[in-house]
């Protein structure tokens, strides 16, 4: 688990540093984008999810531009148990230009995990810790990629990937 941390840290510093080299895209971004998401993670297995983003500055007026919040819900297909979704509600802030090409973001929020077996249940709150990048395109859609700790709640390690259309 550590060196997946250390290797996704590694991987996010560097792909930061590009960030000079990168030109501009004149496609500007859509403050609210609706998505698809895809996650894998170190309990859960594999976990497909819908994400909704919004500029922060949109919904509360004087709010800072560079911060985003995000609310996602990933159900999972985990092998241990009958079933297992959470949901997630960030706050991110957003580096550098947001017309680069490359976006790097960091954040944290809220987690909600609920999990069902054998006819019990348990739901659990915690915290996440997260990073990602934001890769701008010459169409309005927006490709991600995050890596996110959850301390309580899901109590896991995820890395997610997709796509926001709107």
């Amino acid at each position: 688990m550590r060196k997946l941390i250390g290797l996704t840290a590694f991987a996010v510093a560097v792909a930061t540093t590009q960030l000079t080299a990168q030109g501009t895209v004149a496609v500007p971004r859509n403050p609210a984008n609706l998505g698809l998401q895809a996650s894998w993670a170190d309990d859960a297995d594999f976990g497909i999810g819908i994400r909704y983003e919004n500029d922060v500055h949109k919904v509360i007026s004087g709010a800072p531009q560079k911060l985003h919040f995000i609310i996602a819900f990933d159900y999972f297909f985990p092998e241990i148990v009958e079933t297992y979704y959470e949901g997630n509600i960030n706050l991110t802030y957003q580096f550098g230009d947001q017309r680069r090409a490359i976006g790097p973001y960091l954040g944290g929020g809220l987690n909600i995990a609920r999990v069902e077996n054998a006819g019990a249940s348990n739901t659990d709150l915690g915290l996440n810790i997260l990073g990602g990048l934001r890769f701008r395109s010459a169409s309005r859609m927006v490709p991600f990629v995050e890596a996110r700790f959850e301390a309580g709640g899901g109590e896991q390690f995820v890395i997610t990937a997709g796509l926001l259309f709107f």
